[in-house]
């Protein structure tokens, strides 16, 4: 699967109520040591909202649309990540959510000079409110945390 960049994925309404429900404060953040793996002396913020076999958060039903967008059969996995802002942007060790293939994207909350790079084809999105990057989340990628805004958010799909 080839990386696909998608700008403004979603009607500027409905992207809004996904953005306010994950910046909110409605939803509980709950603290990681790291982030891709235990030697990266980096910590970040996530949030549940689906994980085998079900709905994990009350925030699920404003992703109901967008799982329909991408064609989305079967989740495995939908979770919130906000990383704290750094002095400067730190970039994390790569990592692959799972071993096996399947379909991913990443789904950008909001405007920061943060990135997601993908290994394999040395490339580097920068993250736009209402932007999406489709990719094969079992080849090696990593986040970085952002340094011109309070937070990073991002929101993260693992599904076939």
């Amino acid at each position: 699967m080839a990386i696909l960049i998608k700008d403004n994925i979603l009607p500027e309404k409905e992207f809004k109520e996904i953005q306010d429900t994950i910046s909110g404060f409605d939803i509980p953040w709950y603290y990681n040591d790291c982030v891709s793996d235990f030697n990266d002396n980096q910590y970040y913020f996530t949030h549940m909202i689906y994980r085998e076999p079900g709905i994990t958060s009350g925030g699920f039903r404003v992703f109901e649309n967008f799982l329909k967008k991408i064609n989305c059969n079967s989740i495995m996995r939908i979770k919130a990540n906000l990383y704290p802002k750094t002095n400067k942007p730190v970039k994390h060790n790569f990592h692959k959510d799972y071993d096996f293939k399947h379909k991913g994207c990443l789904l950008f909350i909001n405007d920061n000079n943060g990135t997601t790079t993908f290994k394999e084809d040395n490339k580097e999105i920068k993250s736009k409110a209402n932007r999406v990057v489709f990719f094969d989340p079992s080849k090696e990628h990593c986040s970085s945390t952002c340094s011109d805004q309070n937070r990073r958010l991002t929101v993260n799909f693992n599904y076939f």
